[in-house]
């Protein structure tokens, strides 16, 4: 089936195009762009009706890199509002749709590339991450889903969410496509991340698992049967709140015009993150910037005792479209639980489709110390089929 076809009825993309690069490593790939990325000439929605004629005067960094290795860019990916939200519902153009199941969500903010990604569209869907945003639909769609450390790619010509929290990543459906990607594209003073590989007995130390989740923690057990528990107090604790005050207050003061101006565009549940956001004191929110150091500080001891920390990516599977609209913000609080620790933490993470349950992915996530992300890779390698 044609990508306008199979756009039709899954919603994956808001706007398609083919813009090609030259010659480079990344030559025959195809990309599908998140459509908060600016792409100069063509529109950049953000998924919102406030910015529906929006046309980019530049390209992002990423878009400029991806043409300058060699690759293809099909068109941009359908996207939660301004990247706020976790079920890719509230969009201008509707949901993006599951693949496994049209009447299920994708999950988001990155849904449309993931979509995409998975029915074959496009090979690399480029998505952005601030609480989850890749490694929630990579898991709800069956993908790989990586958000690489922060800072490794430049956020420039981005539309924010949260500046400190806001990562660009990928989504692919193998990790070879994926190495490829990250290679081609890779600034030359990041290598040394990608430099760094998992000892050949790695220690695995388990985290956020509970009776709902036991299905995926005997998958990991499978694999790494010696793994144990890792006691992360602040951040289990501390870290949903801290990380959800940092975002809406950023994404908040970046909005602010906006929320005077043309607050009845938005959709209802991003406007709710906003508008709290808005209302957070500059004491509540200096008082989590501290908190996040000492969750960083109690996270990156952890790893004198482990490598890397394995958790689901997500508690539940795909609900239906029909039972999430209206109650985005309650289904986003749940599928963001674990996901968005990791953001606070600057960790590299990446989702791994390696189980279903009752006919529907479910992802496994590996995560790593700040800047480690060859670590990470190279332990996805070693549970993902060849």
């Amino acid at each position: 089936m044609s990508l306008e076809k199979l756009n039709s009825v899954y919603n994956a993309f808001i706007t398609t195009f083919e813009k090609k690069g030259g010659d480079g490593p990344l030559a025959g790939l195809t990309f599908g762009v998140k459509d908060v990325i600016e792409t100069e000439g063509i529109k950049t929605t953000a998924g919102s009706r406030i910015l529906r004629n929006n046309v980019p005067k530049r390209d992002a960094w990423i878009v400029k890199a991806i043409l300058s290795a060699g690759g293809t860019i099909l068109g941009k990916t359908n996207t939660h509002e301004f990247a706020i939200g976790a079920t890719n519902t509230s969009s201008l153009v509707g949901p993006a749709r599951n693949p496994r199941d049209k009447e299920r969500i994708s999950g988001g903010s990155s849904g449309g590339s993931a979509v995409a990604v998975a029915l074959n569209m496009v090979d690399v869907g480029v998505g952005t991450d601030t609480g989850g945003s890749i490694r929630i639909p990579a898991s709800l769609c069956g993908v790989i889903g990586y958000k690489p450390s922060y800072g490794v790619f430049p956020t420039e010509g981005v539309i924010p969410f949260s500046w400190s929290l806001d990562t660009i990543g990928f989504l692919t459906r193998d990790l070879e496509t994926l190495w490829m990607t990250i290679k081609g594209i890779l600034p030359a003073s990041k290598v040394k991340y990608f430099l760094q590989y998992v000892r050949s007995s790695p220690r695995v130390g388990l985290f956020m698992f509970d009776e709902t989740t036991k299905d995926v923690l005997e998958k990991v057990l499978e694999f790494f049967p010696n793994s144990k528990e890792v006691n992360l107090r602040l951040m289990t604790k501390y870290g949903s709140q801290v990380r959800r005050i940092i975002a809406g207050s950023e994404g908040a003061s970046y909005h602010t015009t906006w929320l005077k101006t043309m607050r009845d565009m938005y959709f209802p549940d991003v406007l709710k993150v906003l508008d709290s956001g808005q209302k957070t004191s500059a004491v509540d929110y200096i008082n989590s910037l501290r908190m996040r150091k000492l969750i960083l500080e109690e996270y990156v001891r952890t790893f004198n005792d482990f490598d890397v920390i394995i958790s689901p990516t997500t508690k539940i599977t795909a609900p239906k479209i029909s039972e999430v609209l209206g109650k985005e913000a309650e289904f986003r609080d749940g599928l963001v639980s674990i996901t968005e620790l990791f953001n606070l933490v600057g960790a590299p993470s990446i989702s791994v489709p390696i189980m279903e349950r009752e006919g529907l992915p479910i992802g496994i996530m590996i995560s790593g110390k700040p800047f480690s992300d060859g670590v990470v890779l190279g332990l996805a390698k070693h549970m993902l089929p060849n």
